[in-house]
């Protein structure tokens, strides 16, 4: 007899404030304001938004959960559980337990790596937001992308 695997896709809910969700995701400073208890991890941590055509947030998850040095992220897992949520676009966020949030090598190619996937799958990363404590880094605010 042979198996067949089913998958069970479920939601949580996360508290935030109101006017934080009553529009589209148009700056980091607003995806900041989500997420800015990530400067207060020990562990790297990488969460991605998923969003609609009006850059509106469907849902997020937590990608990974790392050390407090790196996080492992694979970049096809991300775009897989994107589709399921069937987003058009995402921003990934991850913190640096550092407190610095500038760029590593690491978070460069995989930003990178996010970047032309998101164009062969028609599914456009929108941001790269690195957190620190008390700030953080766009990869769009800065020319990136």
């Amino acid at each position: 007899m042979a198996y067949l695997k089913e998958l069970k896709v479920t939601f949580t809910r996360k508290r935030v404030d109101d006017d934080l969700l009553s529009k589209p995701v148009e700056s980091a400073q607003q995806v900041y304001e989500l997420f800015k208890d990530m400067q207060d991890e020990t562990k790297e941590k990488v969460v991605v938004l998923h969003l609609n055509p009006q850059l509106e947030i469907l849902s997020y998850e937590v990608a990974s959960m790392g050390t407090a040095h790196h996080a492992v992220l694979e970049p096809v897992e991300i775009y897989r559980n994107a589709m399921l949520a069937r987003a058009s676009s995402l921003v990934v966020v991850h913190n640096h337990p550092s407190g610095t949030c500038k760029p590593s090598n690491a978070d460069l190619a995989v930003a990178l790596r996010l970047s032309e996937l998101g164009k062969l799958h028609d599914m456009i990363l929108q941001d790269f937001i690195i957190i620190g404590f008390g700030e953080f880094y766009s990869f769009r605010d800065h020319g990136r992308f």
